[in-house]
């Protein structure tokens, strides 16, 4: 499978329209329309990065078609391995971060688009 085709599954399993997504990464639509289409370009490191995040896969699988062993959902981590943001959490930052990581792509999106409203 493309990386172009993996984007386009991930996308449409998020629930999430080109459109939307665009918005909600400051692209336009027609720059997700390339990154989907056979004939289109792929999108670079760091958009891939954000797009897995946001779609709720892997990087490595978005950029190669594989998963990694250690695979466990959107912030997968080795066992043990304590992210290095952690450190510098407060009580409150790390909640809001586990009620975050439960939501729904659907929800993830709505509240951050709430968030930005503010």
């Amino acid at each position: 499978m493309s990386i172009n085709a993996r984007v386009r599954q991930a996308r449409k399993a998020a629930g999430i329209s080109q459109s939307r997504l665009a918005k909600f990464l400051g692209v336009t639509r027609s720059a997700c329309s390339q990154w989907e289409s056979t004939q289109g370009t792929a999108p670079r490191r760091e958009r891939l990065e954000q797009l897995a995040s946001l779609l709720g896969v892997s990087y490595e699988w978005l950029a190669t078609g594989k998963k990694s062993k250690e695979e466990r959902g959107v912030f997968a981590v080795k066992e043990g391995a304590v992210p290095s943001y952690r450190t510098a959490m407060t009580t409150d930052q790390e909640e809001l971060l586990k009620l975050y990581n439960v939501l729904s792509i659907k929800k993830r999106i709505a509240l951050l688009e709430f968030l930005r409203s503010l």
